[in-house]
């Protein structure tokens, strides 16, 4: 069965046609639904390439363990999802990822006006960030996500009443927990919670595995706190973001190694630059010339 979901092309608002190779086990589409697509399905891989959805999107992992990739603001992650596990898409943000095995899904989708109108919280005039989330393990969204399958399975008996009350639950747990709602409520002042002690633990991670993959959940795994909640208050204390902070340091750790022997392919590859080229560029953007010069220049 084809899928119902839309993929939009980011740059062009155009339909992409990514999901075209979706094979869907069963679906919402014949219950009438209104802004809600449910589906359950597989596909032999997938590729959305700088694409977004006009859903608050939720995807369940299934069935078997899952090696891929995504893009992020701290450049290419590889990622390990396991069944139950939940990718999270707000509405209108653009995402890229390589999927090259076949995987199992369930996915919620749910129109961002009848997911916000169906909110119990008061959200006139506040501004809502959301941010894309990865391998989420989050209970209650997955026991959510279960009562409408239970729902789909019964043909939709209980009535659009008991769906908008399972929307509502969702949305107001979602927007408690992965949007800067609480922020806008308390009227925080513009002060990090965090002090030199964390910034000092996040320095230690970051020198440790400078050479690896480091994402903002570890971060804030570290600090024991909310991937929204760290991006906030990191760049509040440092005034960049995390990524900008990882990147600094390792081109200060590249500026000590090209004063010795080692090569610049290998200072690239032992800091975790994608290649040599990427390594090339940001370090000129950086200090005004390329390593080999720097290397040549002080050596």
């Amino acid at each position: 069965m084809e899928s119902q979901l839309k993929f939009y092309e980011f740059e062009t608002d155009q339909l992409s046609d990514c999901g075209s190779v979706l094979d869907i086990e069963f679906s919402s589409r014949d219950l009438n639904w209104q802004g809600v697509v449910l589906e359950k399905g597989s596909s032999p891989h997938f590729y959305p390439k700088n694409v977004y959805t006009p859903y608050f999107y939720f995807a369940l992992a299934l069935e078997q363990d899952l090696q891929w990739t995504v893009d992020t603001d701290s450049g290419e992650s590889e990622l390990h999802t396991v069944p139950g596990e939940i990718w999270i898409n707000p509405p209108k943000t653009p995402f890229t990822h390589d999927i090259s095995e076949i995987c199992y899904f369930v996915v919620l989708a749910i129109e961002e006006k009848v997911f916000l109108e169906a909110c119990h919280l008061e959200l006139a005039d506040k501004s809502l960030s959301f941010l894309n989330n990865y391998n989420v393990d989050d209970d209650t969204i997955r026991g959510i996500i279960d009562l409408f399958v239970l729902e789909l399975n019964s043909g939709g008996r209980n009535g659009y009443s008991y769906l908008k009350n399972l929307i509502s639950l969702l949305s107001t747990h979602y927007i408690q927990s992965y949007s800067n709602y609480p922020d806008l409520v308390s009227h925080q002042l513009n002060t990090s919670k965090f002090d030199d002690r964390q910034l000092q633990k996040v320095e230690q991670y970051i020198d440790q595995h400078i050479g690896e993959t480091i994402s903002v959940d570890e971060l804030a795994e570290l600090l024991h706190c909310s991937k929204f909640y760290f991006l906030r208050e990191f760049k509040k204390l440092t005034g960049i973001t995390p990524y900008q902070y990882l990147l600094n340091r390792r081109l200060t750790e590249a500026e000590k190694r090209l004063l010795s022997d080692q090569t610049i392919a290998s200072v690239a590859f032992d800091l975790g630059f994608n290649d040599q080229a990427h390594f090339t560029r940001v370090f000129k953007n950086r200090f005004g010339q390329t390593p080999g010069q720097f290397k040549k220049a002080n050596n």
